[in-house]
């Protein structure tokens, strides 16, 4: 299974290099702790995506599972991982059981290895930036599946958790609204409150608002749980966070930044409306 070739048409390569350099840059930067919380933060993002409708016959056997996590912890082979996951699709194991059933079935074995000690951290965080790089490459297959019962809307705009300044933000939302945008504002609420707010609906693009150079690990790990899931939201970074990483992109992952509220509204349809 692992040899056969990926499917060109059915990987985003775009993503799937943005992911692996965001991991690759977040390990560079920032602090033992908090690379620690982003590989956390995916294994219990996609350990806990159970299958509900997924027939018996296409779940992945607890052999494919240590398969899979052998392939992820692998140091000689950088795709070992991919040309696995893809290799099932090819074989025509349907989208839901790559995602629910061998994406979520690694990733709760590489929790249960992690919290057993039978793997390092530099071992998981490996696997979970390989993990996480996966799904972002597969995002257009597996996105109908996760957004398919919510209702579309234009923007949220989010405070990341810990940050106190508001005004920017509210003034934000104002001027947005005047301009005829249907827009929600998150301000106040802790990271997991923040993202199952998010979750309510499909929105196309997700403004995350930080001002102090404290928040950057804070809006790493909120990117990286919201694009689990949203992965066809565009997320955009604003505030004064700007002024302290001029290479935030991809630190956190970002596809997009505000950097004035002159040019705020052009700049986010742009966003949007770029393909």
């Amino acid at each position: 299974m692992v040899k056969a070739p990926m499917d060109e048409e059915a990987f985003d390569r775009s993503e799937y290099r943005k992911a692996d350099r965001q991991f690759r840059a977040a390990e560079r930067e920032l602090p033992h702790d908090a690379v620690s919380a982003l590989a956390r933060e995916v294994v219990r993002r996609l350990a806990f995506r159970m299958p509900r409708t997924v027939n018996k016959e296409d779940l992945p056997t607890a052999t494919d599972i240590d398969l899979l996590c052998a392939a992820l912890l692998s140091e000689k082979r950088d795709s070992a991982a991919d040309q696995f996951i893809l290799a099932a699709r090819r074989d025509g194991v349907p989208v839901d059981a790559i995602y629910l059933g061998y994406v979520a079935g690694a990733a709760r074995r590489l929790g249960q290895m992690w919290d057993n000690d039978e793997i390092s951290f530099i071992d998981v965080t490996l696997a979970c930036g390989k993990l996480y790089r996966i799904i972002r490459g597969l995002r257009h297959v597996i996105a109908p599946g996760i957004l398919a019962e919510r209702d579309e809307w234009p923007a949220m705009f989010a405070l990341v958790p810990g940050e106190t300044h508001t005004l920017g933000i509210e003034i934000a939302t104002d001027v947005f609204r005047r301009e005829g945008w249907d827009v929600d504002m998150m301000v106040g609420l802790g990271h997991e409150m923040l993202v199952d707010q998010s979750d309510q609906r499909n929105y196309r693009a997700i403004v995350l608002v930080a001002n102090s150079d404290d928040m950057i690990e804070s809006l790493t790990r909120l990117v990286l749980a919201i694009r689990i899931s949203h992965p066809l939201a565009h997320l955009v970074v604003a505030g004064n966070i700007l002024d302290h990483h001029p290479d935030i992109l991809e630190l956190v992952g970002a596809d997009a930044m505000i950097k004035d509220i002159e040019t705020a509204v052009s700049a986010l349809r742009h966003v949007i409306e770029d393909p």
